[in-house]
């Protein structure tokens, strides 16, 4: 036989998980972001008050906390939409290449056909000067010694390739 107490603390104590999970993946969402540590904890506390109800209560009672999460987040997600919270999580709008990275650094093609001098042995990938300029570059042919002179074939992207000079094309 259990007492009115005894109940009402194991509610207490499921539904004080269930809120502990909640908090725990605000606090990551809002201002702690990038670990992720206190999500995973937070979801696994959430998931705790879930197990602990179904334990010690039945399954009925695991139902009806389950149920109060599920409504708990969508009051929450309402909620982080309705104070634009949700805007620093999803990007909506497009990306110009002005405003994004480019990985392909403009104005490389001025070095089509200049000579230079390999800075390090070209295996075949390595570093050549073009006047005051370090470039990364690719050797057409395969092996090319350090202090060879060198002469850009072709430029695409940031693929820079370069031939010994005095070599066939």
């Amino acid at each position: 036989m259990t007492f009115l107490g005894g109940d009402v603390l194991q509610w207490a104590y499921s539904l004080a998980l269930l809120v502990l999970g909640f908090a725990l993946v605000l606090l990551e969402i809002f201002v702690i972001p990038g670990f992720n540590i206190f999500g995973v904890v937070g979801f696994l506390t959430a998931v705790a008050g879930v197990g602990y109800a179904y334990t010690h209560m039945g399954g009925l009672a695991a139902g009806v906390v389950a149920g109060l999460g599920l409504i708990g987040t969508a009051v929450l997600v309402r909620l982080m939409i309705k104070v634009r919270a949700w805007d620093r999580l999803v990007h909506r709008g497009g990306m110009t290449r002005e405003q994004g990275y480019d990985s392909v650094k403009p104005g490389r093609e001025d070095l089509l056909g200049q000579t230079g001098e390999a800075l390090t042995t070209l295996r075949p990938a390595g570093r050549a000067q073009f006047g005051e300029r370090v470039v990364d570059v690719v050797s057409e042919g395969g092996y090319i010694e350090r202090g060879s002179a060198v002469e850009v074939l072709k430029v695409a992207g940031n693929r820079v390739v370069v031939h010994p000079v005095g070599a066939e094309n």
